[in-house]
């Protein structure tokens, strides 16, 4: 046979496993075209420069994964690798707050021993609120390590929320029958009144596969747990790749960001919109990943870059849900002999394969060079936008303010925790902005008829 006819074979056995129907995986959602907005030119506020440039690497080494980061005073406390949060002290100190799974056997072992993806202060208790996508949401108590499981993977109480996912609207009766599974709880942020928003990035596989997550169409989730209920309510569905969340100082709407959209998107608490979504910017030049807060503004990390010389992958195959699909399947069907032989033998070797087949820190040496961290008003304004192109603290997942002129940033894959000193001009450019929010002038309340909120 020659090269044609095995071409021609190889094409028609693909086409076949991309449309025969009832192959696996099911996912939640059928594949259907996805459509992205593109990316902002980098040009004004966005322009290319170099303020990460020259990070320091602290604790090189000795900081796996330092995905999530909070600052309280001298305190520092860091999610890392292998299910632990640590607390970094003043005088170079690592304090083990909590190990929430068993010991690892290496880095592929991320869905036994845990990898927490997102950590908020508790406002009921010197508490952490730890978001793992293996092991679930845990209260942990900051100095004495004391956990206590609120969110199971396997049995948590999740109702649908308003209306149909994804409408935007709010209808006049609420659903009330349970919904799916949480499969990748990612980031957290805590009420005033100790309820908590949660993400749930996807539904279709878990954390280690989420190449093949973000190749399916949009299932995740932004929820709201009750404390007195213990259960948690769908607030939007069909988020692509939900990923870091916060609050308004007001607590009138909630963010969500979309790995995979590229935008933020905002869910209304109260006042006349409650209970609706939208979106509160799109087009970023990158994927968002964590959000952190503060009076006057946020900090949002675009992990991957993408701009007119680095396309998204995702964006690239978001419209073709045929291939799409294929790949999928072809994902499921290379990690299946070695699922089943770790499910019989527990074999290490089995275990690695499937961690790294689908997992999305393959790519990383794909990524673009640029690392990009933006800073956003309330009202949806990009005032600041912070790059580097020198590698030196490279795929950003956060940024937060440590003392008054440092940067802290997290990252998914490197083993140190970022930390860049802010210029004068940036100092000055960031304190303008928190003065001109803080005199900007108040718009007056609009009366509107009462109605629930959370």
């Amino acid at each position: 046979m020659g090269l044609k006819g095995k071409l021609f074979k190889v094409g028609l056995v693909l086409m076949l496993i991309a449309v025969i129907p009832g192959l696996p995986p099911k996912t939640v959602f059928p594949f259907k075209p996805i459509s992205i907005t593109p990316a902002r030119p980098l040009t004004g506020v966005l322009a290319p420069n170099q303020l990460l440039n020259g990070a320091e690497r602290l604790h090189e080494g000795g900081l796996l994964q330092p995905e999530s980061v909070l600052v309280r005073g001298n305190a520092t406390y860091v999610s890392v690798y292998g299910g632990k949060v640590v607390e970094l002290g003043e005088q170079g100190s690592v304090r083990t707050v909590i190990k929430l799974g068993p010991e690892c056997v290496g880095t592929y072992s991320e869905r036994i021993c845990g990898r927490p993806l997102g950590i908020d202060f508790d406002t009921k208790g010197n508490n952490l609120i730890v978001v793992d996508p293996y092991l679930g949401i845990w209260q942990v108590h900051i100095k004495t390590g004391e956990k206590k499981l609120l969110i199971s993977k396997t049995n948590a109480i999740i109702e649908d929320g308003l209306g149909k996912p994804g409408t935007g609207s709010a209808p006049s009766t609420r659903s009330r029958h349970t919904t799916r599974q949480p499969n990748i709880p990612n980031d957290v942020a805590v009420a005033r009144n100790g309820d908590f928003y949660w993400s749930d990035t996807a539904s279709d596989f878990i954390f280690e596969d989420a190449i093949p997550a973000l190749l399916c169409n949009p299932s995740g989730r932004l929820l709201h747990y009750s404390r007195a209920e213990g259960k948690s309510r769908v607030l939007i569905d069909e988020v692509y790749g939900a990923n870091g969340v916060v609050l308004s100082p007001d607590e009138s709407f909630v963010l969500v960001g979309e790995l995979g959209g590229q935008l933020i998107r905002r869910y209304y608490l109260k006042g006349p919109n409650a209970g609706t979504q939208d979106i509160f910017i799109d087009g970023l030049p990158g994927a968002v990943d964590n959000l952190n807060g503060d009076a006057h503004g946020f900090w949002a990390a675009l992990v991957i870059a993408v701009d007119e010389n680095n396309p998204s992958f995702i964006g690239l195959l978001a419209p073709f849900p045929n291939l799409r699909r294929l790949l999928v399947r072809l994902f499921v069907l290379a990690e299946a002999p070695f699922k089943l032989w770790y499910d019989a033998t527990g074999s290490d070797f089995a275990l690695w394969v499937t961690h790294h087949i689908g997992h999305l820190g393959g790519l990383v040496g794909l990524f673009p060079d640029r690392a990009t961290v933006l800073r956003l008003d309330w009202e949806g304004n990009i005032v600041m936008a912070l790059h580097s192109d020198d590698s030196s603290s490279p795929v950003i997942s956060q940024a937060v303010l440590q003392g008054k002129e440092h940067l802290l940033l997290g990252s998914p894959v490197n083993p140190w925790l970022g930390r860049v000193k802010l210029t004068p001009e940036t100092l000055a450019a960031l304190k303008g902005t928190l003065r001109a929010a803080m005199e900007a002038p108040k718009k007056p309340a609009t009366a509107v008829p009462p109605r629930e909120e959370l």
